[in-house]
């Protein structure tokens, strides 16, 4: 009796489905009939993907030493944050001596080449000398000049350490200190240190190239940031976003790594995993409609938690959909049966 009225049911069901595809719910019988309300949402989460806490090019103050360092000590563990003017290591070494005698004197040829400029252009603008002979005077002023600013800008963060041989290294801006303790010193031209500006701070990610112009933010554990620029040259198969800049509840160390999720800016909605079925070899749910159940086909996209995340060519922003014997009905519709 019982398998007779399940035809029966099954029967009916088809029926109902070819004409129009609905299905009353009164055909349902005994069947637990539970709903749930569809969520839509314009951001979908894909899957997580490593990214690194770091800065991009340029945006670090770099100090290079204008001379060799024969002993660096920090006066910070790399990290630290320091302000402006801060004193951030000791330098030591008979090269300090050299460094300070070299700029006395440095000093005073561009005191001279300056005089000497002044002069020879008066004497240039009455064309009292010929051309020649002022490119050279000015040439050789002008490179003295750079000379002198490009040792002034280093000579300015210094300060006597109460040595001779010592001074202390003041910082040139306000961030982060980081540096990589040198062994055994620095020659000239070397990277002393980077600061890294706090606002510098970014999540860096290779993005799947079709995913890329898609992606709207990145969700770490405690914060969300935009994607604030993508690249537009492409690494094999992937391209490089950076976010804006990180924030104090995202709690990453500079060179961290963590799992970011993309969020893409599609536009669909979060369905239970329990309303969806296969029928006639595609995904549907059962959307109520009055005192029926509606067909309604939809795409599965990926999953969130316990709901899927579906795209549908029907509006289905909070619509409710059955929730609960879906699949008792997909079998039905399959022929497979039911209780």
């Amino acid at each position: 009796m019982k398998l007779f009225t399940s035809l029966l049911l099954f029967t009916g069901l088809l029926g109902t489905i070819a004409r129009a595809d609905t299905i009353p719910l009164g055909a349902l019988g005994d069947l637990a009939v539970d709903f749930a309300k569809v969520v839509s949402t314009d951001t979908y989460p894909g899957r997580p993907l490593s990214a690194r806490a770091s800065f991009r090019q340029g945006e670090a103050v770099n100090l290079v030493t204008p001379y060799a360092v024969r002993q660096i000590r920090f006066q910070h563990p790399p990290g630290a944050l320091v302000a402006r003017g801060d004193i951030i290591a000791r330098l030591a070494g008979p090269e300090i001596h050299h460094f300070m005698t070299e700029f006395t004197i440095l000093q005073s040829r561009l005191a001279s080449a300056s005089r000497r400029y002044e002069r020879n252009r008066e004497l240039y603008e009455r064309q009292a000398i010929d051309e020649s002979t002022w490119l050279d005077i000015s040439d050789s002023y002008y490179a003295l000049r750079l000379e002198h600013e490009h040792m002034r800008h280093f000579y300015e963060l210094l300060e006597p350490a109460g040595e001779d041989d010592a001074l202390w290294l003041k910082s040139p801006a306000s961030g982060l200190l980081q540096y990589r303790q040198p062994e055994p010193g620095l020659a000239a031209g070397q990277q002393l240190a980077l600061i890294i500006p706090q606002d510098a701070l970014r999540l860096r990610v290779s993005l799947p190239i079709d995913m890329g112009q898609q992606t709207q933010s990145l969700r770490i554990p405690g914060c969300t940031l935009a994607v604030e620029s993508l690249s537009g040259i492409a690494d094999d198969y992937f391209i490089e976003a950076w976010s804006a800049p990180l924030t104090s509840a995202c709690q990453l160390l500079p060179g961290q790594r963590v799992m970011a999720r993309p969020l893409l800016g599609v536009t669909g909605y979060l369905v239970p995993r329990s309303a969806l079925i296969e029928w006639q070899g595609k995904s549907v749910v059962l959307m109520k409609a009055g005192t029926a159940l509606e067909t309604v086909l939809v795409q599965i996209l990926g999953s969130v938690n316990s709901s899927y995340f579906v795209t549908s060519a029907r509006d289905l922003s909070g619509r409710e959909v059955l929730s609960t014997s879906a699949s008792a009905v997909q079998g039905m519709l399959n022929g497979l049966g039911g209780e």
